[in-house]
């Protein structure tokens, strides 16, 4: 007898909750949530009679609900806002890697064709003038600083997450401890792909983590010591900057556009944002017309 959907999902979550060191993964909770979405759309239909056409209905009930806002231990209700192209991506992704993990642990037969196979899904158009440029994130620092006024991170987290490039889970884990101010570099002992990085920290990024109080613990803490949830300071900042719906990852892809623009090499690139593949940093690299230019004019003059 085929294994039901919401036993695959539930063993699928255990292992994907642990990284292949022995570490815990701390994006398992983002992992999660996308794959009881899944869970609650195919429950224990075995995992061979789920179809296209079910798949399809999923995801179209997943657009209707758009975002969700997420309640203090009531779980959560509908933003009423829609998701974008990228998100249902990634909802996606986690079902076609749930059904992947099935195969190789041979749950199902190896001939089986997952019904998440030949989708179609939203075009994920992300135009260049997305990306934040150096003003527009000089003018976030200055909303940040006069909105800011809890908390007082903000000015810091985002001159750190535009010059580093780094994914909003290693900020939230970032420790003092990891943080040289004489040297100018931070330390990520372990990034979504496993690898350590070491990170330059830019003048403004320096100077704003100099006016943080405490140095110890968590960079980025709340009143608990624990890691702040930025979110919501995040989208006032980002609407009163006129930017509304930018979502915090995007520093990240600001960060790599940046470098690009700078003609800094697709291998450099790699290494600051801690890249495996040469597709991960290929999506800035068309913009790096003065790094090409100056090829040509060594080469040919």
């Amino acid at each position: 007898m085929t294994i039901s959907f919401d036993v695959l999902c539930d063993g699928y979550i255990a292992k994907k909750s642990v990284l292949a060191d022995g570490a815990v993964n701390v994006r398992i909770g983002e992992v999660q949530n996308r794959l009881i979405f899944w869970a609650k759309q195919f429950g224990a239909v075995p995992i061979d009679q789920i179809t296209p056409d079910m798949v399809d209905e999923a995801l179209l009930a997943l657009t209707q609900r758009g975002k969700l806002q997420p309640l203090r231990n009531k779980g959560s209700v509908s933003r009423s806002e829609p998701l974008s192209p990228a998100s249902i991506a990634r909802y996606f992704s986690e079902l076609a890697g749930c059904f992947k993990y099935a195969k190789k642990q041979k749950l199902i037969s190896r001939n089986w064709v997952p019904p998440t196979r030949g989708a179609d899904l939203p075009e994920q158009n992300e135009p260049d003038q997305r990306y934040f440029d150096s003003a527009q994130v000089a003018n976030l620092v200055k909303i940040a600083r006069m909105l800011d006024k809890s908390w007082g991170s903000m000015p810091a987290l985002i001159e750190l997450a535009f010059c580093t490039g780094l994914r909003s889970g290693s900020l939230k884990a970032l420790n003092w401890a990891d943080v040289d101010l004489i040297a100018g570099v931070v330390t990520v002992e372990r990034t979504k792909n496993g690898d350590p990085i070491i990170a330059p920290l830019s003048s403004n990024a320096k100077c704003e983590l100099e006016k943080l109080p405490g140095k110890t613990g968590l960079v980025f803490a709340n009143k608990e010591g624990l890691a702040f949830h930025w979110r919501k300071i995040w989208d006032k900042v980002t609407t009163e900057a006129g930017f509304p719906q930018h979502h915090f990852h995007l520093l990240r892809h600001s960060c790599g556009s940046a470098m690009a623009r700078a003609g800094v090499s697709q291998a450099n690139i790699m290494s600051i944002m801690g890249h495996r593949s040469l597709a991960a940093s290929r999506r800035y690299m068309h913009l790096n017309v003065a790094g090409k230019q100056d090829v040509v004019a060594r080469v040919f003059g």
